[in-house]
């Protein structure tokens, strides 16, 4: 043993000097990525129509085209001058930089591990997608995580992007293995579009979001990609049900899953919305720890340097009945809002942790909790909400506030009861035609919640049947009165149809200013960016990601916030086809306006570190510095070395 422990030694010194000699002949991928000074294009290279928007009511959907938004990115974009289109102009008065996630690596392993890695993927490099059944996803939202990062200087000219995956511990090990290893979810996703009241499958947001077993294990697998978020100098990427990965964000380098300083344990989920107040300068986070009987929701509020308040510790906590499916929150000055479905769990819950299989949402009234914000003086409340045949479950919560003795919340409701009987199971490319769409994804439509705290009574309204995604308001009317609601709409009006124009809502008038791209072209979620020296507080821009499904490529779109319907100030090619991703935020922050070359030294110097196999598989073991980790020595020296 003693022999066998010095020829380890000697075996692990000897890698160390080639790793070391390596380094300084080669610091590229194995996949080079591709920095451009400027990807200005003509009309010609991005099949950009011949006007900058078009006539919602000549849209025609091109489903085949809005399936190739489902397709897996395999070439990083570390950082990338660009500039608008012929016709349009970067506005001067935007600065600051968007960040957006998604998922975006549909074929597991599609990114190689660096050439200096002594691992290398044992199925070999990556493939197409749908080359390889056994390595693509069954659902998008289980595929990993990708982040679009754009800054904009304020210079009128141009605008910086880049665009990395979340290197999470899910991804590096298929990433090391080159093959498809966290399958817990196939039996729900199985099980067709019809589970969970016709949302538990959804094709955009499913209910049913990740395996039950809880923790950290081999059976949920965090992909980090639901949204990202910028709060005291801080950029996270987030995932329902497990915890935020830091990112830097200047290159957008994973920095390693965070528990917040020390705040989360590590069996600690969290959620993956932030709300927040303008008002106090506060940001709140939540997570659920889910049982048959009953669920623990824990509130966190953060100072603007991203430290628990002193008061209360910073944190709140609340004990909700039964099985909680709760996928976000809001919250008004002294509540925190969460609106939670009835779901029954089966008696093989105890052993069998697949959701579709274990968990039924039942046809009964929803209930809206609301959590005391901490200092409020307030007392909690759960007050059910009127049942009209559809369940409130997986909603969007767009912004709530407080009016008097009631308390106002706008929000957008899913319907997956009219998607047919089909129990087809998802898989990619998801979506090629009108008839795989509505069967896989929901009708969406804007309601308006009016909670009376006197009588403990909740009322609603439709604002609109429009279908309608990710809605937005101003992040300075945050957990107050609010003006318009952006968000993405369909092209048939209330018909069940994919996102893809930007609409305008007003909820005082119920009216609504909108614009349709072409049908090959789909954009994301709208987010709000202030204007510098603004006339009102509703005088900005509109952002949004545009994706074009005859050249696979996308846009920046740049709209003005009072005129939607005047069509795109600006299109910016970004230079890479970004699947169809999910919520992202806008940081006016004066040290989020980093110069292009800035951002580009940052992303050498990222790529360089992970090239060299001391980043990219994340530090486990003494071995993290030779591309090794404990878990690899079997794999490389043999099973029976270290027995």
């Amino acid at each position: 043993q003693h022999i066998r422990s010095m020829i380890f030694r000697q075996i692990v010194l000897s890698l160390a000097v080639l790793q070391c000699a390596s380094a300084f002949v080669t610091n590229s991928n194995c996949y080079k990525f591709e920095t451009t000074s400027a990807l200005s294009a003509s009309t010609a290279d991005v099949g950009v129509p011949s006007t900058m928007g078009g006539d919602d009511s000549s849209v025609d959907v091109d489903f085949e085209a809005y399936s190739k938004g489902y397709k897996t990115v395999f070439t990083e974009v570390p950082a990338a001058e660009c500039t608008a289109l012929p016709g349009g102009k970067i506005p001067s008065d935007l600065k600051g930089t968007y960040y957006r996630a998604g998922p975006a690596m549909f074929s597991a392993g599609s990114i190689a591990p660096p050439k200096t890695s002594i691992i290398q993927p044992r199925d070999g490099p990556p493939i197409p997608d749908g080359q390889n059944p056994k390595r693509m996803v069954q659902h998008p939202f289980d595929a990993d995580g990708g982040v679009l990062g754009v800054t904009f200087q304020g210079n009128g000219e141009t605008a910086t992007a880049r665009y990395r995956y979340v290197r999470t511990v899910a991804m590096t090990n298929e990433r090391r293995k080159g093959q498809r290893l966290y399958r817990a979810m196939d039996p729900t996703r199985e099980l067709g579009s019809n589970i969970g009241e016709g949302i538990g499958n959804d094709l955009h947001t499913p209910l049913f979001r990740h395996h039950l077993l809880p923790g950290l294990n081999k059976f949920r697998k965090n992909t980090s990609n639901t949204r990202t978020v910028f709060w005291g100098k801080r950029l996270l990427s987030m995932w329902e049900g497990g915890q935020p990965f830091k990112l830097d964000g200047l290159a957008l380098s994973t920095e390693g899953r965070s528990q917040l300083g020390g705040i989360l344990k590590e069996e600690d989920p969290m959620g993956a919305k932030m709300v927040i107040d303008p008002v106090k300068n506060h940001a709140l986070l939540y997570g659920v720890k889910q049982d048959a009987r009953s669920s623990e929701v824990t509130v966190y509020e953060f100072n603007d340097s991203f430290r628990l308040i002193e008061q209360q510790d910073g944190k709140t906590s609340q004990s909700f009945p039964g099985f909680a499916m709760i996928s976000d929150m809001a919250a008004t000055e002294n509540y925190s809002l969460f609106v939670q479905p009835q779901v029954s769990t089966a008696m093989q819950f105890l052993v069998v942790k697949d959701p579709g299989k274990v968990l039924t949402v039942e046809k009964a009234p929803s209930t809206l909790h609301l959590v005391p914000r901490i200092g409020s003086g307030k007392e909690a409340k759960s007050i059910s909400i009127p049942f009209d045949g559809v369940v409130e479950a997986e909603m969007q919560l767009i912004n709530a506030y407080e009016d008097g003795d009631s308390i106002i919340l706008d929000a957008i409701r899913m319907d997956g009861t009219k998607k047919s009987s089909s129990t087809k199971g998802t898989e990619w490319p998801f979506a090629t035609t009108r008839e795989e769409y509505v069967n896989t994804a929901a009708k969406r439509s804007l309601w308006r919640y009016t909670v009376d705290l006197r009588s403990n009574s909740v009322s609603k309204e439709m604002l609109t049947d429009t279908q309608c995604f990710f809605g937005v308001v101003n992040p300075n009317q945050s957990t107050l009165p609010h003006g318009p609601i952006y968000m993405a709409i369909g092209a048939k009006g209330s018909e069940v149809s994919p996102p893809q124009g930007v609409a305008r809502f007003d909820p005082v008038t119920k009216t609504m200013d909108s614009w349709m791209p072409e049908g090959y072209e789909f954009c994301g979620e709208p987010m709000f960016a202030p204007k510098e020296n603004a006339a009102s507080e509703d005088d900005g821009y509109i952002l949004t990601v545009l994706f074009n499904g005859k050249t696979e490529q996308s846009e920046m779109v740049i709209l003005q916030s009072t005129d939607i319907s005047a069509g795109p100030v600006a299109r910016i090619p970004l230079g890479v086809g970004i699947p169809h991703g999910l919520h992202g935020c806008f940081t006016a922050d004066a040290e989020a306006t980093w110069a292009g070359d800035e951002i580009l030294r940052r992303a050498k110097l990222s790529d360089k570190m992970e090239s060299r196999g001391n980043r990219w598989n994340e530090v486990k073991s003494d071995f993290s510095g030779l591309g090794l980790r404990l878990d690899d020595m079997e794999e490389y020296f043999g099973d029976s070395f270290l027995s």
